[in-house]
């Protein structure tokens, strides 16, 4: 039971995060105007694809979505972590460390929900 709760928010956090970085990534692809905030659209962008694909994977229980929602994970961390600091005037490297920390203990969740799925 306590899988199949992770598999449903893990699966609806990686759908919405895809749909949402889609948009995002085309919507705001030429609103950066330093390479720190251009990194961040295009990680935006990166982290949607594999949204997708890994929601695709853990829907259907492949092993292949591990590595996936892994890369997600990276992505996702890196981009919270940055994007406190590229948009900021007064950058806090707490809130960036802060940000950073708390988007990747949500990916190992994922991680964590497709490693136990696809062992299943």
């Amino acid at each position: 039971m306590k899988l199949k709760i992770a598999r449903l928010l893990s699966l609806l956090l990686l759908l919405v995060t895809g749909v949402m970085g889609i948009y995002n990534g085309i919507a705001e692809r030429s609103s950066g105007s330093t390479s720190l905030q251009k990194s961040v659209t295009a990680g935006v962008f990166l982290y949607g694809i594999l949204g997708l694909i890994g929601a695709f994977g853990l829907f259907r229980r492949r092993r292949w979505s591990v590595p996936v929602s892994t890369l997600w994970g990276v992505v996702i961390t890196y981009v919270a972590g940055v994007a406190s600091i590229a948009y900021a005037d007064d950058a806090q490297w707490s809130a960036a460390l802060v940000a950073g920390a708390a988007s990747a203990l949500i990916a190992a969740g994922v991680v964590w929900t497709a490693r136990a799925s696809s062992l299943d």
